[in-house]
């Protein structure tokens, strides 16, 4: 007996893993040395409201006084809407200063834990689950 494939039921096997390749793709946070906070002091350069997960670029200078540039990777646009954050919180050249674990591997990138806002305003993400792409 030889089956084949076509027609709907073909398009919804194709339909499926289009869906389902990113989900698979989504990491978690076992790239991220989650035993240790690091804090962060910087200049704002770009603001990135994307899914699945925003993006604050900084700069900060490091013990040299070099500027050094760092991406934070927060929760996604959905989940910062859902603690109080818009679009506007941040923008270019606002000072912020961030906590959060830095990479394994020594990349500056940081998984935002807690972000203070140049007024003083302050974000925290509650748990690892708020990482999930809300």
């Amino acid at each position: 007996m030889n089956a084949k494939l076509s027609g709907p039921p073909a398009l919804a096997v194709v339909l499926f893993f289009l869906v389902a390749v990113p989900i698979f793709a989504h990491h978690g946070a076992a790239s991220y040395d989650t035993s240790k906070m690091t804090t962060l002091k910087g200049t704002v350069t770009n603001v990135e409201w994307i899914n699945p997960h925003a993006e604050i670029f900084i700069e900060v200078n490091d013990t040299a006084g070099q500027a050094q540039k760092y991406m934070v990777e927060s929760i996604s646009p959905l989940g910062l809407s859902r603690i109080g954050w818009t679009k506007d919180v941040l923008k270019p050249g606002d000072q912020v200063t961030v906590t959060g674990n830095l990479p394994k591997n020594g990349t500056h990138i940081l998984r935002l834990k807690k972000i203070i806002l140049h007024n003083g305003k302050e974000f925290t993400i509650m748990s690892g689950e708020d990482y999930s792409g809300q």
